[in-house]
């Protein structure tokens, strides 16, 4: 995937990846390749933390997102963003037009990102919309009858007891 997005050499913006199972690997990869000479990363600049709203900024603006991110599946549908999702993290999922799926390869990665490019913004996909969604969960959550029992456990008294 690095290679791919080196080789289109184009302006991109890594995102770091999220703290998940694998994030050190893939930490350790993105140093490795950002601080390697000949890796190309000159067109590539690495973000570690972005806020929320400057996230949602930056997918409407790219050209493309290339990566296996649901951002990609959800928010960017509405957005219109075009969409490269590689492997299978997504697979299964609804998506809208403006998805295309492929291996991690990369001259398949590099064909779509080109293809995606140059079809451009997608119409606003409204999949992962639902007018009023908010306040329809406040409204089954404030109709919920809610109860907590609290259970104490003290081995130390448990253990006390049974002493001689």
């Amino acid at each position: 995937t690095l290679r791919a997005v080196a080789m289109l050499d184009m302006p991109a913006i890594w995102f770091w990846p999220n703290v998940d199972a694998g994030t050190g690997e893939m930490a350790e990869r993105l140093r490795h390749f950002r601080e390697h000479p000949a890796a190309a990363a000159a067109t590539i600049r690495f973000i570690t933390n972005v806020r929320g709203d400057e996230f949602i900024a930056l997918l409407k603006a790219a050209a493309c997102v290339v990566g296996n991110s649901s951002a990609g599946i959800k928010e960017c549908s509405f957005l219109g963003t075009p969409v490269v999702n590689m492997g299978g993290r997504q697979q299964g999922r609804l998506h809208a037009d403006n998805v295309v799926h492929v291996d991690y390869d990369c001259d398949a990665i590099c064909r779509a990102v080109v293809e995606q490019v140059s079809h451009g913004r997608y119409p606003a996909s409204l999949i992962y919309y639902r007018r009023d969604a908010s306040q329809t969960i406040v409204d089954v959550l404030a109709g919920m009858r809610l109860y907590t029992q609290k259970r104490f456990h003290d081995n130390l008294a448990v253990s006390a007891v049974r002493t001689p």
